[in-house]
């Protein structure tokens, strides 16, 4: 088998992997070479592919599972930088995003995985964008080597519960898996930092539905990860039945559950609200219907109207229509005199329909 065939494989088995808050998913004819939205309109073109397909686990929602019949390949880390470069230099990529199955010890994939970048960092001289992904169970000498090499590192959670990573995959853990991983993690981009080194973001990632947990068991923990292991960001990717696995007959997850979710991870990050501030229904999870932010507001009639004159920044934020951008707007515009009608916000992109029944002048 080729190179061009190998990455061919390789390059859609990566899509399982989230990289962005809104993947386009496979956006050109070219293998690995991937499009994501990062951020606004931003769009980030990666080179995004397995390392390896062959995998030791046996989760049963996984293409890759062990017991699954599919083709298995490996891509030598020589392999693997001369793809990428190839890529780079006709300028179809801007970064690199490389991940593997764990196709025996986690330290034997990730030092294959470390050995592609550092023949990109060495060889190749290339000094873009690199995001790796570190296996749970990790040592502490690879988890070094990847904060020195990666401008990001993920290391996916999976599930938020015990009880439910342990029903779907047999040979994980969240104790003595992701977290004992993840400490390391942290003690090392610490370490990092003290000696006035730039270290890498850190990233992880949900299959929700895969199992039985709630979106109130997705919201506590996202919320404990932001706070006390400062993850850049958490993404959920909404299950998806593989065929020939055994959760080749749960129904998928709706994708309205993902983007409710992305927008109570925004609420806590960027809008000041706690997770018990996030509305939920009696079984624990987010309304389909009515997005987060406007659900708050109905239940909390005694927080409005909004004086748009005096309200501050946060308070401004907990007015429907109105984000970060629109309430530094506002502050601003008021600086020039105070607002008597939405004559004033008008022309700069408000959702004057939407935040009207929340503010007063």
């Amino acid at each position: 088998m080729n190179l061009y065939e190998k990455i061919s494989t390789l390059g859609p088995s990566a899509q399982y992997d989230t990289c962005g808050p809104k993947d386009f998913g496979k956006t050109t004819n070219i293998p690995g070479v991937y499009h994501a939205k990062v951020g606004g309109n931003n769009i980030c073109r990666l080179f995004k592919v397995l390392q390896s397909n062959k995998c030791v686990n046996n989760c049963y929602y996984c293409a890759f599972r062990r017991d699954r019949d599919t083709p298995r390949i490996t891509a030598s880390s020589d392999e693997m930088a001369e793809a990428f470069i190839s890529a780079f230099s006709r300028r179809l990529v801007d970064g690199f995003f490389l991940s593997s199955g764990i196709d025996s010890h986690p330290d034997t994939t990730m030092t294959r995985v470390l050995d592609t970048a550092s023949i990109l960092r060495e060889k190749y001289h290339y000094k873009g964008y690199i995001h790796l992904k570190v296996m749970p169970g990790t040592s502490v000498s690879c988890i070094q080597e990847s904060i020195k090499v990666a401008d990001r590192i993920s290391l996916n959670i999976e599930s938020p519960t015990e009880q439910d990573l342990l029903a779907l995959t047999p040979n994980k853990s969240l104790k003595y898996g992701f977290f004992t991983t993840l400490n390391l993690i942290k003690r090392e981009i610490k370490k990092f930092q003290s000696i006035h080194l730039k270290a890498p973001s850190l990233t992880t990632q949900f299959v929700v539905g895969a199992g039985t947990e709630k979106d109130l068991d997705l919201i506590r923990i996202t919320n404990l990860l932001y706070k006390r292991y400062e993850l850049k960001r958490v993404f959920f990717s909404a299950f998806r039945p593989v065929p020939d696995t055994p959760l080749e007959e749960k129904e998928a997850v709706s994708l309205i559950r993902e983007h409710r979710l992305y927008q109570a991870d925004f609420l806590m990050r960027f809008y000041h609200f706690s997770p018990l501030d996030i509305p939920l229904d009696q079984e624990g999870f987010l309304s389909e219907i009515i997005d987060p932010k406007m659900l708050w507001a109905q239940r909390h009639p005694e927080y409005y109207p909004v004086n748009i004159n005096s309200a501050n920044y946060w308070k401004l934020l907990r007015v429907p229509g109105i984000g970060p951008v629109s309430a530094k707007k506002i502050i601003q515009i008021r600086k020039h005199g105070r607002l008597k009608s939405f004559y004033r916000l008008q022309g700069n992109r408000l959702q004057i329909n939407k935040l009207s029944s929340f503010i007063c002048f």
